[in-house]
């Protein structure tokens, strides 16, 4: 695997892996290897991170840490041969690249990288992509969890969350009996007021036991609307549910965010 494969498997787009092939030649790796190295656990993610983010220098579209992260891939395509997981999950996975850049540009009118903050997640095979969601795996305070995340481009109506179960107990048995847990707006109680109840959202939630609601959060106007800085008067109406949401706050309601756990089926 070299990076020119993984920017044409991941789906990359012409002017984007002309950038990286460019400065993929220009980086000395064997003199950053310490920091590269860094990325593979997560206790060290955000000095590793930071330390590449100081060996770039001056990186306004964060394609040159896009190119030192797609290096640090390569190692981890290796440790999926090792492990034997599947080929289809390698790229399932890392096709968020792609997507997040897509999103940017079709918001800004360029392309960026701007989730080097995110990356080592995928660097260190801590979170993939099974089905129509994410799975982060992870550890707090000694108790093993699997974080659920939904990608701008899965489909709530088709996605079966108990579809990591297998990929679980074949390569990861030591979180068998790990909560499944959702921190996102979706889990939110007041969207199941504000929508009808057969919509793919409010199904989606009821598979969850909610256990804490930030009601004054504002992230989700990210989701809803890509960005928290737009008075509520002035929020886009081009789909049913930013219309139902924007009535709500204007009546002065709130979304926020809450936390939920999956509801493990017998």
């Amino acid at each position: 695997m070299n990076i020119n494969e993984l920017c044409i498997g991941s789906g990359l787009d012409e002017e984007v892996t002309e950038l990286v092939l460019k400065y993929n030649s220009m980086f000395e790796y064997n003199k950053i290897s310490d920091k590269c190295n860094k990325l593979y656990m997560p206790a060290t993610w955000e000095e590793g991170i930071n330390e590449l983010q100081e060996y770039c220098g001056e990186d306004e579209d964060g394609i040159k840490m896009l190119t030192l992260c797609l290096h640090c891939l390569i190692h981890t395509y290796d440790m999926y041969q090792e492990k034997g997981i599947p080929n289809i999950i390698f790229w399932d996975t890392i096709k968020f690249i792609p997507r997040f850049m897509g999103k940017h540009k079709e918001l800004y009118g360029k392309n960026a990288f701007t989730w080097a903050w995110w990356f080592p997640r995928q660097i260190s095979m801590c979170e993939y992509r099974i089905g129509e969601y994410e799975y982060e795996f992870i550890e707090e305070d000694n108790i093993k969890k699997i974080s659920l995340h939904i990608p701008s481009d899965a489909n709530l109506k088709s996605g079966n969350i108990a579809a990591v179960f297998p990929f679980v107990q074949k390569y990861y048995p030591e979180y068998v009996d790990a909560d499944i847990v959702c921190d996102s707006w979706l889990m939110v109680p007041a969207l199941t007021g504000l929508l009808p109840p057969g919509s793919n959202i409010v199904q989606f939630q009821k598979q969850f036991n909610i256990k804490s609601v930030d009601e004054d959060s504002l992230a989700f106007m990210d989701w809803i609307y890509q960005s928290r800085d737009i008075a509520y008067n002035d929020l886009p109406e081009n789909t049913s549910l930013q219309c139902k949401v924007k009535e709500h706050l204007l009546s002065g309601g709130k979304i926020g965010w809450a936390y939920g756990i999956y509801k493990k089926q017998d």
